[in-house]
C-alpha cells in the first residue's frame, strides 16, 4: 500500500516554540525580477522563431496550395491562341497636303481607330452572324457559336456544370418574370456570346508599325483559327463595302453637283460679258497716269499753300512792326524795317540814323511830308500783297484741277473693281467646275478599283501548341503564394495571442518574479498523482515541482517552506487545486507536517477524489465550524495517514464566508494552524468568485499565482492580481507573490526558445 511509503519517512517534530507569521526563517525566498543580463530578442528574432515553430503548418498550407494549383489546372482545358494579321494603308488615315503631319503622328489616330472598330459591338454583331451563317452550312441543326465542347472528362464535367448554371439562371428569370417555361430573350443571348468572344479576343498593334495582330483563345485549335480569320475578313469586308457605299454615293453627290456648276460658271461669263460692253475696257496704264499726276499736283498745293502762309506772315509782321516803331519808338532805325520787308532800297548813308530823324535834323513825326521814306515801304507791302494774290488763284486752279482727277479716279476705280469681282467669280465657278469633273474622274477609277486602306496580311493556322502553362508550372507559385500565406497567419496568430507562456514574459506583464512551471499532465487523479509524487522521484513533473519548492524555501533555515501558502489563480480551469495537492504532497515527502485547507467552496473533482481514497477519519465540521469556535482543530481534520496530509474540508457553497472573515476573531484563529503544522496549504476561491480571495491573502506568509500555459490572459491575470495585492496584511507589510506556470507543453514551449527552465526539463531525464 501507498501508506507504507509514507510510513518509512523521517517526519520532523514540529517546533516547541512558536512560529508567527512574519518569521524571517519562513519567509519566501524570492527569485529576482532582474533580467537585464538576458538576451532582448529583436523582433527579426521573434519572427524567425515563429515561422521556425509553425514550420508545419506553413509547409502544410505552401503543400495545399501547390494541390489547388495543380488542381485548378488539371481542371481548366488546354487553350490555344490563333493570330492574324492585317495592314493598314498609310495614305488612308491621312490627308495628302505638303503641309499636313507626319506620317507616323497620323497613322496612330488611324490605328486606334481600327482597334476600337474591331472591339467593338457592332463588328462583334456581324461576326457572330458570320459565324452563325458558316456553322449553319456546316451543320444546319448547330446556331451557337460557342467552340466546340472539349472530349476529356473534365472538360464534360465543365460543359455539365455550365449547362446546370444556365439552366438555373433561366428558372429563376422565369420565376421572376411569371413563366416558368419562357426563353431567355434572344438579345441576352446575344450580349452573353458577344461578351464571351470579347474576352476570348485580342488585337494590338506590333509595335509602331502599320501591323494589328487579332488573336483569339479557346480550346478548340480548329475553331480558334476559324474565329481569328472570320474576325479579320468580316471587318476587312465591312470596311471595303462601306467604302464602295461612300464612294458611290459621293460621285452620285458629284452628279448631281455638276449641271449646278456649270449653269454658275454660264452665269458669270454672262455677267462679266455684259458689263465689259456696259462700261467699256479701262486701261490700267491710264489710271496709273491719272493717279500720278495727283500726286503731283498734290505736291504743288501744298508747296503754294506754304508760299503764301510765308507771305502772309511777312506782310502782318512788317505791319506790326511799323506800327510799334511809329507809336512807342520813333527813334527806330531804317534797317529794322528793311530786314522785315526784305529789301536794300532802304539801307544806305543813312541807314545808321534813327528813323525818328531825317539827315538834317527833321524828326519822324515829319515823316509823312517826306516822299522819299515813305514810297519803298509802301511799294514793299504792294509787292508783297500782290504775290499773295497770285499765290491764291495758283493755289485755287490746282485745287480745281485736283479735285476733278480725283473724281476721275474713283469712277474708274469703281469700274475696275467690279469687273474685277465678275473676273474672280467666274474663275471660281471654273475652277469648282473643274474640281468636280476632276473628281469624278477619281471616283469612277477607285470603284473600278477598290482600295478599303486595310488588308489582311497573313492568315491564322491552327495551333499546335496549347498557350497555358502545364499544371506542373503553376504548382510552384501555388506553393509559394500559400507559403507565404500560413507565414502571414502563423505570424497575425502570434501577435495577437494575449496569453503567457514564458517565464519572462509572464514576469513583464504581471510584475511579480516566477518560481517556474510545471508540464503538463493528463486529467489528473489522487492515486495517480501521489504515486508520481512519492514514488517516482526522476520523473519530470516531480523534479518541476521540487525545483519549484527549493525556490520557494529558504536556505538558511534547512530549506523551510513558508508556513501558510495560498494557491490562488483568477479562474478555477488553471490547475489552482492539482498544483495545491502536488505542493502538500511533496512536503509531507519532504517531511513536513501539512495541512490542506480548503477553502474552495465550490468544490473540486480532486479533492473529492482524495477524500474518498485517502480519507481515514471522516467529519462532518468545516472550515466554517472552527472558525467559529464551534469545534475543536482536531475535529475539523480528516487524517490521512497514507500520504502523510491533514484536510480540513471547505464550507457548504451556501455558506457566506465573507462576514466571517472580516470578523477580528478571524485572525486570531490562524494562530493554532501556525502552531500544529509546519506547513498550511491553503486552496482559496478564485479572483473571479468574489472579494473572499483578497481577505485570505492576509492569513498567508506567501501566495503563489497560477497561470496556466497558453491559456490564461495576461490582462485578465493582471486584473485578479492587482485585486489580490490590494489588501494589506495586518502588520501592513505586504506578502511576496511568485507566479507557476502550469500545463506548460514543454516540447512546444521549446520551439519558442525562451531559454528557460523548461528547456532544462525537457533536456534532463525523462
Amino acid at each position: 500500500m501507498e501508506g507504507s511509503i509514507v510510513s518509512n519517512i523521517y517526519r520532523r517534530r514540529a517546533p516547541q516554540t512558536l512560529t508567527t507569521a512574519r518569521d524571517t526563517g519562513r519567509r519566501l525566498r524570492l527569485p529576482s525580477l532582474d533580467r537585464s543580463h538576458a538576451p532582448v530578442p529583436s523582433p527579426a528574432t521573434q519572427v524567425a522563431v515563429t515561422l521556425l515553430r509553425r514550420k508545419w503548418f506553413i509547409l502544410g498550407f505552401a503543400l495545399l496550395g501547390g494541390a489547388l494549383a495543380g488542381l485548378s489546372a488539371l481542371a481548366r482545358p488546354p487553350l490555344y491562341t490563333a493570330s492574324t494579321q492585317i495592314v493598314v494603308d498609310p495614305a488612308s488615315g491621312r490627308a495628302q497636303s505638303a503641309s499636313g503631319p507626319a506620317p507616323q503622328d497620323a497613322l496612330d489616330p488611324t490605328i486606334d481607330s481600327h482597334l476600337t472598330m474591331l472591339i467593338s459591338d457592332a463588328h462583334l454583331r456581324h461576326v457572330l452572324e458570320a459565324l452563325r451563317g458558316a456553322d449553319a452550312d456546316r451543320t444546319p441543326a448547330t446556331a451557337d457559336p460557342s467552340p466546340p465542347k472539349s472530349s476529356s472528362f473534365v472538360g464534360n464535367q465543365l460543359e455539365t456544370l455550365r449547362a446546370a448554371r444556365a439552366s438555373a439562371s433561366h428558372f429563376l428569370h422565369g420565376i421572376l418574370s411569371g413563366s416558368a417555361a419562357s426563353a431567355p430573350p434572344q438579345e441576352a443571348a446575344d450580349a452573353s456570346a458577344r461578351a464571351r468572344l470579347k474576352t476570348s479576343l485580342r488585337v494590338g498593334q506590333e509595335l509602331r508599325s502599320r501591323i494589328i495582330t487579332i488573336g483569339f483563345t479557346g480550346p478548340d485549335p480548329d475553331y480558334a483559327a476559324r474565329v481569328a480569320n472570320t474576325v479579320a475578313r468580316v471587318y476587312v469586308e465591312d470596311l471595303a463595302r462601306r467604302s464602295l457605299a461612300s464612294k458611290e454615293q459621293a460621285l452620285a453627290s458629284v452628279k448631281n453637283s455638276l449641271p449646278v456648276a456649270q449653269s454658275q460658271l454660264a452665269s458669270a461669263a454672262d455677267q462679266l460679258e455684259a458689263y465689259r460692253l456696259t462700261h467699256g475696257s479701262r486701261d490700267p496704264a491710264n489710271t496709273d497716269t491719272s493717279g500720278q499726276e495727283i500726286t503731283q499736283l498734290g505736291r504743288q498745293i501744298s508747296l503754294i499753300r506754304a508760299d503764301l502762309a510765308e507771305t502772309t506772315k511777312r506782310i502782318d509782321q512788317i505791319q506790326t512792326l511799323h506800327s510799334l516803331q511809329t507809336l512807342r519808338n520813333p527813334g527806330a532805325s531804317t534797317a529794322e524795317l528793311a530786314a522785315a520787308i526784305g529789301s536794300q532800297s532802304l539801307m544806305g548813308p543813312a541807314a545808321g540814323q534813327a528813323v525818328g530823324t531825317r539827315p538834317d535834323g527833321v524828326a519822324a513825326g515829319d515823316a509823312g511830308s517826306d516822299p522819299n521814306r515813305a514810297d519803298p515801304l509802301e511799294q514793299a507791302i504792294a509787292q508783297l500783297n500782290e504775290k499773295a494774290s497770285t499765290d491764291r488763284a495758283q493755289l485755287a486752279l490746282l485745287e480745281q484741277r485736283h479735285n476733278a482727277l480725283k473724281a476721275a479716279a474713283d469712277d474708274a476705280a469703281g469700274q475696275l473693281s467690279g469687273l474685277r469681282a465678275l473676273e474672280l467669280q467666274v474663275d471660281v465657278a471654273s475652277r469648282r467646275y473643274n474640281d468636280l469633273l476632276t473628281h469624278q474622274q477619281e471616283l469612277i477609277q477607285q470603284i473600278e478599283s477598290p482600295a478599303p486602306g486595310i488588308a489582311v496580311w497573313s492568315e491564322a493556322r491552327r495551333p499546335t501548341k496549347p498557350t497555358t502553362l502545364s499544371s506542373a508550372f503553376l504548382i510552384p507559385p501555388g506553393m509559394v503564394v500559400f507559403g507565404t500565406l500560413g507565414a502571414v497567419i502563423a505570424i497575425l496568430r502570434r501577435n495577437s495571442d494575449r496569453t503567457l507562456r514564458g517565464e519572462a514574459e509572464t514576469e513583464a506583464a504581471l510584475g511579480i518574479p516566477s518560481a517556474g512551471l510545471l508540464p503538463r499532465t493528463a486529467r489528473p487523479q489522487a492515486r495517480r498523482l501521489s504515486h508520481i509524487l512519492l514514488t517516482e522521484p526522476k520523473s519530470v513533473y516531480t523534479r518541476a515541482l521540487r525545483s519549484l519548492l527549493i525556490s520557494m524555501a529558504s536556505p538558511d533555515e534547512g530549506l523551510r517552506l513558508p508556513n501558510i501558502l495560498m494557491i490562488a489563480s483568477s479562474d478555477r480551469r488553471e490547475g489552482k487545486t492539482t498544483l495545491a495537492w502536488s505542493i502538500a504532497l511533496t512536503a509531507a515527502r519532504l517531511g513536513e507536517h501539512v495541512l490542506f485547507l480548503d477553502l474552495d467552496q465550490k468544490g473540486s473533482g480532486l479533492t473529492r477524489e482524495f477524500r474518498s481514497a485517502f480519507t481515514c477519519t471522516p467529519t462532518s465540521a468545516t472550515f466554517t465550524d472552527f472558525l467559529i469556535g464551534a469545534c475543536a482543530l482536531s475535529d475539523a481534520v480528516e487524517k490521512m495517514p497514507d500520504i502523510g496530509v491533514d484536510y480540513m474540508p471547505a464550507p457548504d457553497i451556501s455558506c457566506d464566508l465573507l462576514p466571517l472573515m472580516v470578523s477580528a476573531d478571524a485572525s486570531k484563529l490562524i494562530g493554532p494552524l501556525r502552531q500544529a503544522y509546519t506547513v498550511v496549504i491553503i486552496d482559496g476561491p478564485t479572483g473571479l468568485e468574489g472579494p473572499e480571495a483578497r481577505l485570505v491573502t492576509a492569513w498567508a506568509d506567501a501566495i503563489l499565482f497560477v497561470v496556466r500555459w497558453g491559456a490564461t490572459q495576461r490582462n485578465l491575470a493582471r486584473a485578479v492580481l492587482d485585486g489580490l495585492n490590494s489588501n494589506a496584511p495586518f502588520d501592513d507589510r505586504p506578502q511576496p507573490v511568485v507566479s507557476v506556470l502550469t500545463q506548460v507543453n514543454l516540447k512546444q514551449h521549446a520551439g519558442y526558445r525562451f531559454g528557460d527552465s523548461g528547456d532544462l526539463l525537457l533536456a534532463g531525464p525523462r
